[in-house]
């Protein structure tokens, strides 16, 4: 997406209405505006906190972005070691060992998962799976590697997000850059919490390969339906369109500091 685009899906769609419409910019029907809109050939960055988050948030998009040319990496924050619930069921030793192999499995997931979404790079930070939170080095290494990608749009959960996970990648976002002059677009997406969008990317033509990447995470899989979940909540964002059928990916897109400035404006009323 160009940038002339990116800046009205960030400062017109809730001013400028009946122009848009006007001029046939405006394609959805809700109340609140948002903006269809086109991936492009940017340099992307996508930050996953756990394996499959990319996948069921923002895969159509990324492969989009993918058919377009555009330099694609995604970050995983977390290890995995908690992703299964049969860990329930051991204790000690057996446990341990349960644990270490899952986190193997998931990543070897992750790995097919951004093959089938035309993804040639993943970073593994392996931080600990419910700990982000209290994890300090995420900023200092999360901040290498927006030096090394010098992205244009950033993905990321949207602050809103109830998994405390999820919350906690915004925030190591939002250390990493504080204070270093970086601009870029950073797009909230969804997973556990729908969001209120300003953006749409209809996914129809490339659905089946997001369902095929979801697919890959097996080891999620066994405990719940994700692919089910997933792309009902992306049948259900079709509702925003002037069409009976489809499938889209919602998101909220803003520049970073103006996202910085949402996320602290609401972060005290919700404990983040």
């Amino acid at each position: 997406m160009h940038a002339v685009s990116r800046w009205f899906v960030r400062h017109v769609s809730r001013k400028a209405r009946p122009y848009l419409a006007s001029y046939g910019l405006l394609q959805t029907v809700k109340i609140k505006p948002a903006l269809l809109w086109e991936p492009g050939a940017q340099r992307v960055l996508v930050l996953s906190p756990h394996f499959d988050d990319e996948t069921i948030g923002c895969g159509g998009a990324i492969v989009r972005h993918v058919q377009k040319g555009a330099e694609v990496r995604v970050v995983f924050f977390t290890d995995g070691r908690f992703g299964s619930g049969a860990l329930a069921k051991l204790e000690g030793a057996e446990r341990r060992l349960h644990q270490e192999s899952l986190m193997t499995v998931r990543k070897q997931e992750a790995a097919a998962a951004l093959r089938t979404l035309g993804v040639t790079e993943g970073v593994y930070l392996d931080a600990v799976e419910t700990m982000l939170g209290s994890d300090s080095t995420l900023p200092s290494r999360l901040g290498k590697i927006l030096d090394d990608v010098r992205p244009e749009v950033v993905y990321l959960p949207f602050f809103l997000e109830e998994h405390p996970d999820h919350r906690a990648v915004g925030r190591a976002l939002l250390d990493a850059t504080r204070g270093r002059g970086y601009r870029f677009d950073c797009i909230g997406y969804e997973v556990w919490t729908p969001l209120f969008p300003n953006c749409l990317v209809e996914i129809d033509s490339v659905v089946e390969l997001k369902k095929r990447a979801l697919s890959q995470y097996v080891s999620q899989l066994a405990d719940k339906d994700y692919v089910h979940t997933a792309l009902g909540l992306n049948a259900y964002r079709s509702s925003h369109l002037q069409r009976r059928k489809g499938y889209v990916e919602a998101f909220y897109m803003a520049g970073l500091e103006e996202y910085r400035r949402l996320y602290e404006s609401f972060g005290p009323l919700l404990g983040i």
